[in-house]
């Protein structure tokens, strides 16, 4: 089939294609900071949208390992895991350096860096000390749009905080550039809007619905049937059930005394 510049053209015109500046980052702010953020950092989270400059959406990044099937000839790589890279996300920064001040505070929750004094604590944790989890982690999103303002692809990050908040250039002689704020953030759940979402009721592809007691009830009932076989009784299980306790050996329901 010879290549045509109008089929070429004509599909463009249909299907368009994306641009990188027509997104959207949202971050929820986390639980240990959301009442110092409203009475002490002025930054709302439509604010926070707003400054998001460029977001670096993850690549899939697939781990594997490498094996010979039969012990010898070619290497052949199987998957092993799959890595959530950190993610990147640079951020203008405000004439007042509020959104400086919103990840510097949040670091703060992660591990309190402050060393001014010893002896002083923040929410009862002395310097380096690290904080709670379930504080500081929060949830994320990068919507993407279209030319006419859909949203066509979401991500969504679970677990997420900042591991990096980078450096703040200045220079006498970036007159005309508007200072920015690099934040990498470390993240345990990643959705997308091209994942298919699995049933918890489900294993795999399995109908069948999982039980979690299934396999411990299973191995009851085959233990109950082999003894069942030998002629032991449920009462005979219990009278030879024993307990050991200063080297003595006694019968369970035993009227010894231990003492």
């Amino acid at each position: 089939m010879a290549f045509n510049i109008s089929d070429f053209n004509a599909n463009l015109m249909d299907h368009g294609l994306a641009r990188p500046n027509k997104f959207l980052f949202t971050i929820r702010t986390p639980s240990g900071i959301a009442l110092e953020v409203t009475n002490e950092i002025p930054i709302s989270l439509l604010r926070m949208q707003y400054y998001a400059k460029s977001v670096t959406l993850p690549e899939f990044d697939v781990q594997t390992s490498e094996v010979q099937p039969q012990g010898f000839g070619p290497i052949v790589r199987r998957p092993q895991t799959m890595n959530f890279p950190v993610l990147p996300v640079v951020f203008n920064v405000d004439s007042n350096l509020d959104i400086v001040r919103y990840f510097h505070r949040w670091t703060q929750e992660i591990i309190n860096y402050d060393s001014s004094s010893i002896y002083g604590n923040h929410k009862g944790r002395l310097p380096f000390e690290m904080g709670y989890k379930s504080d500081y982690e929060t949830t994320m999103s990068c919507q993407v749009f279209n030319e006419y303002g859909e949203k066509t692809y979401l991500y969504e990050f679970g677990g997420a905080y900042p591991v990096n908040v980078g450096n703040v250039e200045t220079s006498w002689e970036s007159n005309d550039e508007i200072m920015t704020l690099s934040v990498g953030f470390s993240y345990d759940r990643l959705n997308v809007t091209g994942s298919k979402r699995g049933d918890p009721a489900t294993l795999g592809d399995r109908s069948e619905v999982v039980n979690p007691f299934a396999t411990s009830s299973k191995i009851k009932e085959i233990t109950n049937d082999a003894e069942e076989k030998k002629g032991i009784t449920e009462k005979e299980r219990t009278q030879e059930k024993i307990l050991s306790r200063r080297g003595r050996r006694t019968r369970i329901g035993s009227e010894q005394d231990f003492d």
